[in-house]
């Protein structure tokens, strides 16, 4: 726990496109304050920097070795997620990490129990789970009032040019980026997995349709849960035009459709359909209607993740969305992987967890 009299300081590790919403989440909420930034891209962290008005260095020890930074949000290629977010555990930093959490099991397990080590916090972004619509369902399963949950369904269904894979050197790589189910679509893997429980088994395809690109842009996956229900994700990143994520849940009492952020269908007894937040509601700060987008994501979900990831440091408790969440949807991207190119389902090892 940290003194609450005081705001907690973070530190921003990567300055692309998606640390907007990070740094206008910061922005949003009491208790939290921006401290500094550092990008392996001395102009892209001179000019985040100077708009927030915070030191910029483009060396992460630097960063990490500073006394008044209590924690870091890490937002860089993926393939360096786990090993900067274990430079800051060691620093007995604080740790937000984008997802994916790593690209392999064991950096995510390695990472992992070395915060349980040292008494940090490590959690893993997937602000999806914050929404109002995804928390009622998730408490409705909870409560049974679908009945006997029989079938989970998802599909991502993205639109990217070509030229999105081409304006970085790591993207669409399988050492620094991975593929639709890495990036994109690993959103609802982790939805799927937080609703429909540990899963038992995992079969997919993946293939690359439209792009020049090392890794998949579109994959189809069947799970198997441990619980008895069935699962698939559908996803691709050679649709024109993109479409609303959507979710469907069928239990013998009830069934669920999400599409986007809107129940279109909620046949659940006894429990009126949430509602969607006014876009001005999101954060303090307002970071809704007017806030920046990134390939339709905005501030919001991330305002209040970070309420969380703040009052799980400041309590002692463990943030709504863990370490271990971050790992258990990473097990079933690598698990769809390993199962697309060997043509035989995989039994994933230890469930439940």
């Amino acid at each position: 726990m940290t003194d609450p009299g005081r705001p907690l300081t973070f530190g921003i590790v990567g300055c692309g496109a998606i640390s907007t919403q990070h740094l206008e989440a910061i922005a949003a909420i009491d208790g939290a304050r921006l401290g500094g930034v550092v990008s392996a891209s001395p102009e892209r962290a001179r000019a985040v920097g100077e708009r927030w008005d915070v030191p910029w260095t483009t060396a992460l020890d630097e960063l990490l070795d500073r006394q008044d930074i209590d924690a870091v949000s890490i937002m860089t290629p993926s393939g360096l997620h786990a090993s900067q977010a274990l430079a800051a555990v060691r620093r007995d930093k604080h740790v937000l990490v984008e997802k994916p959490i790593a690209l392999s099991v064991r950096d995510a397990d390695a990472l992992i129990d070395e915060a349980q080590r040292r008494g940090v916090t490590v959690a893993t972004v997937s602000q999806r789970r914050f929404e109002p619509v995804m928390e009622g369902l998730q408490a409705a399963i909870v409560g049974q009032a679908l009945g006997v949950v029989s079938l989970v369904l998802a599909e991502g269904i993205y639109h990217r040019p070509q030229s999105y894979y081409d304006s970085a050197a790591w993207r669409g790589t399988i050492a620094l980026d991975g593929g639709v189910l890495m990036n994109q679509a690993i959103h609802m893997v982790d939805l799927v997995r937080w609703l429909g429980g540990p899963v038992e088994s995992v079969a997919a395809h993946v293939a690359t349709r439209t792009h020049e690109m090392e890794a998949e842009d579109t994959a189809t996956v069947s799970l198997a849960f441990a619980g008895g229900a069935l699962g698939a994700i559908t996803a691709t990143t050679s649709a024109t035009p993109e479409f609303p994520p959507e979710l469907r849940i069928y239990g013998d009492r009830g069934h669920v459709r999400i599409v986007g952020e809107v129940a279109a269908e909620w046949d659940v007894p006894g429990l009126a359909a949430p509602q969607p937040d006014a876009p001005t509601e999101a954060g303090d700060g307002n970071p809704g209607a007017g806030a920046t987008a990134t390939w339709g994501t905005t501030a919001a979900g991330y305002v209040r993740q970070y309420r969380d990831f703040l009052d799980a440091i400041r309590t002692g408790r463990q943030p709504a969305v863990t370490g271990t969440d971050g790992r258990n949807a990473l097990e079933i991207v690598t698990a769809a992987y390993e199962a697309s190119r060997t043509g035989r389902s995989i039994v994933l090892e230890g469930v439940p967890r």
